[in-house]
């Protein structure tokens, strides 16, 4: 199992995490980045150390970074400013997942996603990242929104269902089914993920 968090987890056991969930092990983890403010998660790099210490069958340890940019140049900004944050506070990460989703009251265009995308792939290629950056959106854009450019790139999809369903010929790496998860060592609801 994935699972992704943020300061809105709270503070985590993760030794529990690790000891108590054997029936369904967390091999994944993916961490908040940042805020809408551009500052770090506040529980980032406390849950990255504890992960390194504790978690040794993680067998991945990556960060998502929800977009608020709907053009090239705020999305270069955006993306140039992360990887800069998360490389003073030395998090290793092994892909940041652009998160792209509806913020202020409406939806991405397909316009939109290919700047937003280009402009983070630039990014990454200029801080020689490349092969480092995956996508992460639900159902809705992946059939909707998404140019079809888009679907040979890794894709990390959401959709809260028994099953994930038609996904178009796109290379779908990780499936979120579900918001409510529940993890021992993590109190509330956890966003959880499978391997496709």
């Amino acid at each position: 199992m994935f699972i992704d968090v943020s300061k809105y987890q709270g503070n985590i056991d993760w030794a529990r995490v690790r000891d108590e969930n054997l029936a369904d092990p967390v091999n994944g983890v993916i961490l908040r980045a940042s805020t809408r403010n551009g500052a770090l998660d506040t529980k980032l790099v406390e849950n990255y150390n504890a992960i390194l210490k504790t978690m040794s069958n993680v067998k991945e340890l990556s960060v998502y970074k929800f977009s608020y940019a709907r053009n090239y140049g705020d999305a270069r900004v955006e993306c140039g400013d992360v990887l800069s944050k998360l490389h003073k506070a030395n998090i290793k990460f092994d892909y940041l997942y652009l998160d792209l989703e509806n913020f202020d009251g409406r939806s991405y265009t397909t316009e939109e996603t290919n700047h937003v995308i280009t402009a983070y792939l630039d990014a990454f290629r200029a801080a020689g990242l490349t092969g480092k950056l995956r996508l992460y959106f639900n159902y809705d854009y992946l059939k909707r929104v998404i140019d079809s450019r888009w679907r040979n790139f890794p894709i990390w999809l959401a959709r809260y269902n028994s099953k994930m369903g038609d996904t178009f010929g796109a290379n779908v790496v990780l499936w979120q089914y579900t918001s409510t998860g529940k993890v021992n060592g993590i109190n509330g609801n956890v966003d959880c993920s499978k391997e496709v």
